[in-house]
């Protein structure tokens, strides 16, 4: 379990920016079938993917959204890249862009990074590449499109994880309490992998539905 910007006063509050967090996590629940919708490669704007035609039967999909103006992102991707490293062989996985958590012009928060509200296609897909460079990040990356469908559809701001198999979501990830806890990701993937978990010092194991 990582805790969160301890060397930056703006973040005393950060429990207030979790439970922002939290209430925003919409109507989808675990078993529930994952709403398909339009992404964008970053290699053309000018082509379409849903969603659902990325799932392979029985394989397990991680979907992971948020943005390089994102405090907990930023922080959680080296982690983030470990865990894909680990379970790629068998489980698919790809980080969604989604709009600014913090864009510098609306509101710029903590260590400032320099990315403006997206506009067009082109910013939002510039600044995803930017969030790739940045941080290093190993996971295939697509956008949402500009009027936000994912976004509308997941809830997932300001960041946020979900597992999926066969079409049905089996975890809507949270971030707890001033901090980010990967601890519910790596169990589930490890239920449906139908193996013991990696994590030898970890007790508990939430259920994956």
């Amino acid at each position: 379990m990582l805790a969160l910007f301890l060397d930056d006063p703006a973040f005393h509050t950060t429990q207030v920016y979790v439970r922002n967090n939290i209430v925003s996590r919409g109507n989808l629940k675990e078993g529930m079938l994952a709403p398909d919708c339009p992404l964008v490669p970053l290699t053309n704007d000018k082509t379409i993917i849903q969603l659902h035609s990325l799932y392979k039967p029985g394989r397990p999909f991680v979907l992971l959204a948020g943005s390089y103006t994102c405090p907990l992102y930023r922080y959680i991707s080296h982690v983030l890249n470990d865990i894909y490293s680990l379970y790629n062989e068998n489980v698919d996985f790809y980080m969604i862009q989604i709009r600014e958590a913090h864009a510098s012009d609306v509101w710029p928060i903590g260590n400032i990074v320099e990315v403006k509200e997206h506009r067009t296609l082109e910013e939002r897909l510039t600044a995803a590449r930017k969030m790739v460079k940045a941080t290093q990040l190993e996971i295939p990356v697509l956008a949402d499109t500009m009027d936000n469908t994912f976004l509308n559809l997941y809830s997932p701001w300001p960041f946020r994880f979900f597992v999926i198999k066969d079409g049905i979501l089996k975890l809507v990830g949270t971030p707890k309490e001033a901090r980010y806890d990967t601890t519910d990701l790596v169990n589930c993937l490890d239920a449906l992998l139908d193996k013991k978990s990696s994590e030898s010092d970890l007790t508990q194991k939430k259920e994956c539905k």
